[in-house]
């Protein structure tokens, strides 16, 4: 087989997923630390800025609902530190998506990008993105093949991977929805704007140490 075959390059992927699933948080606070230093926000809320920066700021709240309808249907295991899946979910929006929570987790991100108003800020939240899920989601669906087999290919065949469908899913499951699973995307708020705010006390010290 070629080192360069499409099944070397997926189970190098998956490999790569694998070892950042557990980390992934971390990664995505060390990409925030160096937008902190690397970015300028935005007038907040000045004129020519109000449309846009109301628009960011209704995506980014979009997002963070999805990642909380995603968590209470699927349950407290999409935050421990190794892929596992007590179930197939395919309620609530992963009716629609496969990955409802990563494709919040774009929205938010982007949306916050739009917010701060840098378009360096879009950039690194793309490869934020890419180097996240572009090992994490194949390392989640090869397990998921080998827990629930021609159950997870049917799903997989009906339901896209992160561009949401427009009706849901007919073979869609009943699932309970966890509600203390979705309250913990609170925290998730909570970091979006402690990165904001501390991306304009960075802003306010470069002012005054000049």
């Amino acid at each position: 087989m070629s080192a360069h075959s499409p099944t070397t390059r997926l189970s190098a992927l998956v490999g790569l997923g694998r070892r950042i699933f557990g980390r992934r948080l971390f990664i995505g606070l060390a990409v925030a630390a160096v937008g902190i230093e690397l970015l300028v926000p935005a007038p907040f809320f000045a004129p020519g800025h109000r449309v846009f920066q109301s628009v960011a700021i209704l995506v980014a709240l979009g997002g963070l609902a999805l990642r909380a309808w995603g968590s209470g249907c699927a349950g407290k295991h999409t935050r421990t530190e190794k892929i596992e899946a007590p179930q197939l979910i395919t309620s609530g929006p992963f009716a629609y998506v496969r990955n409802p929570i990563y494709t919040g987790t774009m929205f938010l991100g982007f949306g916050m990008a739009a917010l701060i108003g840098d378009p360096k800020a879009y950039i690194l939240a793309a490869l934020a993105f890419l180097f996240l899920y572009l090992g994490i989601v194949p390392a989640e669906e090869e397990f998921l093949r080998r827990q629930f087999g021609a159950a997870y290919a049917r799903y997989c065949a009906e339901v896209p991977r992160f561009l949401p469908r427009l009706r849901p899913w007919p073979g869609r499951g009943k699932q309970t929805f966890h509600w203390q699973a979705a309250t913990g995307e609170f925290f998730i708020a909570l970091w979006a704007m402690g990165i904001y705010l501390a991306l304009w006390g960075e802003e306010w010290l470069d002012k005054v140490w000049g």
